[in-house]
């Protein structure tokens, strides 16, 4: 099956091809509206069977450019958030999966495709579709990390809420997990396993090096061209730079 990935976090993309490799085949990846509306101009890039996609980009929602995209191309929504399901149907909608994106709802999403003829002669009504739609969001169980088990010494650890996670960042090859009272300790994951862990409307990749938590950001500042940067209360000099084209989403993630 030839997939297209809508999605502006480079480690959420890694992320789905990782799942998909293999079985499917990547026609690519748009980071963007404008990349997506770039993409379907050129008619060699029209031969594609699903589109996976998030809603939140940082030129806005996804909804934008997806209008025009041909209809007939089915789309599983792979997002952070809730609140757009019904908006998301109007556009042939296989389903709508919340992240962190689990592997085996993102196949049986995937397998929905091979029985849409069967799904055409009993097609539920658009009510009727929505509502199974809103049932299977509210029947996810989504439990995200609570806390992290930090080896102190030898024979110690430290316990860690993540309530008290100022920002989770990656320096010299090393994670390194920083706390509101200003401590750094060396965390055993990787980054994008963090990430997939932790509660997206609390905590936000908001670059390649850093995992913040929205409750640590102190203040937001303009930098030079178009970027911004985070400011967060514990460690005043480092430097969080978020790049132009997301912006935008941050300061929505901020702003809810």
């Amino acid at each position: 099956m030839r997939i297209l990935i809508i999605e502006d976090e480079q480690s959420s993309a890694d992320r789905l091809k990782r799942m998909l490799e293999g079985e499917h085949g990547i026609v690519g990846v748009c980071a963007s509206n404008a990349e997506v509306k770039d993409f379907f101009g050129d008619a060699s890039h029209a031969d594609v069977d699903l589109i996976l996609s998030d809603i939140q980009l940082g030129d806005g929602l996804s909804f934008e450019s997806l209008k025009t995209v041909p209809t007939a191309i089915p789309v599983i929504f792979t997002t952070a958030y809730d609140q757009y399901a019904v908006q998301a149907f109007q556009f042939n909608s296989l389903d709508y999966l919340l992240k962190p994106i689990d592997s085996e709802e993102l196949q049986a999403a995937i397998g929905k495709l091979k029985n849409s003829k069967i799904k055409e002669l009993n097609s539920p009504s658009t009510t009727d579709a929505i509502a199974q739609i809103l049932a299977s969001m509210n029947s996810k169980t989504i439990r995200y990390r609570e806390r992290f088990l930090i080896p102190h010494r030898a024979d110690e650890y430290l316990i860690v809420p993540v309530s008290d996670v100022n920002h989770i960042t990656i320096r010299d090859g090393v994670v390194r997990l920083c706390t509101l009272d200003g401590k750094t300790h060396a965390l055993n994951m990787t980054l994008e396993e963090a990430e997939s862990q932790l509660d997206p409307q609390r905590f936000m990749r908001v670059n390649r090096q850093f995992i913040v938590s929205a409750a640590a950001v102190s203040k937001i500042s303009t930098y030079f061209l178009g970027k911004m940067r985070i400011h967060v209360a514990a460690f005043p000099d480092v430097e969080i730079i978020v790049s132009k084209d997301k912006v935008a989403t941050v300061k929505r993630w901020l702003d809810s």
